[in-house]
């Protein structure tokens, strides 16, 4: 909660950065695109050097939710993003005119605009985290591990340890709280939007109006340590003993991607499939989102012990993955329902394979792009988790062998590789596949 708290606090204070000032975005907005495409295992050295070491008391608390934070703040700053960067015109000039002081105009516009988003993101973030609470409640790099007090943390001991009973107990009440959670609380939240209360608004607007460059500076800073602790491995490293490791990188990212682009198209047909039954009964759209976000929530340690009785290999990896990518793409398949043009192709007796060739696919396809982008960049973070479970060969489990010996410039080549392919497969395949499917809608 406390770094879901503040991923909100840095989204509005960064949004505000970038929309008040092109310099700032034009920098903050590839670097993040960069952050949210790399998985957390990247972030263990800054969490590890950066924090535990500058702060011995608390550090491993601090590094803990540094770790969650980075797995739940990218997709809240842009849609806070977004949001303030979509505001209507003559509500900017109009709050410019009443309220003069830029405290009540982000507390009275901005940050009211910006709630929708960061309400419908926060379920998903929520998800990000606990998937992957196992492995930032457990820091491991090398001969250094710190352990912090969790579910995450106790889940893992216990099947380490051969204690079944602990684990099944631990299973079961992380799922069913999350489970909880999502029915109580983040469900009435999309439902209602609850506006915040005048103090907690006032004082999110304080801290937004100042705290929006430092925001940025932190992120600048983060990017920063990031390449130097990628890079600063490899600079004493032999030319053959670089290449030996690029090679090897390229091997293990070749057997990641099929499995990734399997995933993908297993995310397509649940998406279009659940499209098809909210479309017939839209009553069921509401217990279709609550099971998906609960399901994507539960970690993939969580569900090994389940799962690995039955399967084993490939198939224990396509199951590991499914849960937190398919939640972006039937999420937005079940947004889409809204624009896919019903009434008018009942009306004109539309049916069969031209119904779904020319009505439901186009209408759909810019929702269904957007959640296979961000299922893209999902399935590949936690391919670091799926891999090594499974026991097959691929970047993810390359990765984690070579943090667990120690093997800082084979990790360094690995992150590199991983990163480098999926931001230049964004930025040259997934947004172009996104802007073709928003002229064919148009």
């Amino acid at each position: 909660m406390a770094a879901l708290f503040a991923s909100v606090a840095v989204a509005c204070a960064l949004a505000y950065a970038m929309r008040n000032s092109r310099l700032v975005e034009r920098l903050t907005l590839p670097i993040i695109d960069v952050l949210q495409s790399i998985p957390i295992l990247a972030f263990f050295p800054v969490a590890l050097h950066a924090i535990v070491r500058l702060a011995p008391v608390a550090g491993v608390e601090l590094a803990v939710m540094f770790l969650i934070f980075t797995c739940t703040a990218w997709n809240i700053i842009l849609g806070v993003y977004q949001s303030f960067k979509t505001i209507p015109r003559e509500y900017v000039e109009m709050s410019r005119a009443y309220l003069r002081d830029k405290r009540l105009e982000l507390a009275h516009v901005l940050i009211p605009a910006a709630l929708c988003s960061v309400y419908y993101n926060i379920p998903v973030s929520w998800a990000n985290a606990f998937f992957f609470i196992t492995s930032s409640e457990v820091i491991a790099l090398g001969a250094s591990e710190h352990r912090v007090f969790g579910i995450g943390s106790l889940v893992m001991s216990a099947y380490m340890s051969g204690d079944e009973l602990m684990m099944a107990l631990g299973i079961v009440v992380g799922s069913a709280f999350n489970f909880a959670l999502y029915a109580l609380l983040w469900s009435r939240l999309v439902k209602e939007l609850p506006p915040l209360p005048a103090r907690v608004a006032g004082a999110l607007a304080a801290w937004t109006s100042h705290g929006s460059l430092l925001s940025a500076a932190l992120i600048l800073i983060l990017f920063i340590a990031l390449v130097y602790c990628a890079v600063s491995p490899l600079l004493g490293a032999a030319p053959g003993v670089a290449a030996a490791y690029l090679m090897y990188s390229i091997d293990a990212l070749a057997a990641s991607l099929l499995r990734v682009m399997l995933v993908l198209l297993l995310c397509l047909a649940i998406g279009l499939l659940v499209l098809e039954c909210v479309l017939r009964r839209p009553g069921l759209e509401g217990a279709v989102l609550l099971l998906t976000s609960a399901l994507s929530s539960v970690p993939a340690p969580f569900l090994y012990p389940l799962l690995s009785h039955a399967l084993g290999g490939e198939l224990l990896a396509y199951a590991l993955l499914l849960p937190g990518s398919a939640v972006y793409v039937v999420l937005n398949a079940c947004a889409a329902r809204r624009d896919v043009p019903v009434e008018y192709a009942a009306a004109y007796g539309i049916r069969g394979l031209v119904y779904y060739a020319h009505v439901l696919l186009p209408a759909s396809l810019p929702y269904l792009a957007t959640g296979l982008l961000t299922a893209w960049g999902g399935a590949w973070n936690a391919i670091v988790i799926a891999e090594p479970l499974a026991g097959v060969h691929g970047i993810g489990s390359a990765l984690v062998s070579a943090a667990e010996a120690g093997n800082m410039q084979l990790v360094s080549v690995l992150l590199l590789t991983m990163t480098t392919f999926v931001v230049v497969v964004n930025a040259l395949v997934w947004k172009r596949i996104y802007n073709k499917a928003v002229l064919w809608l148009s």
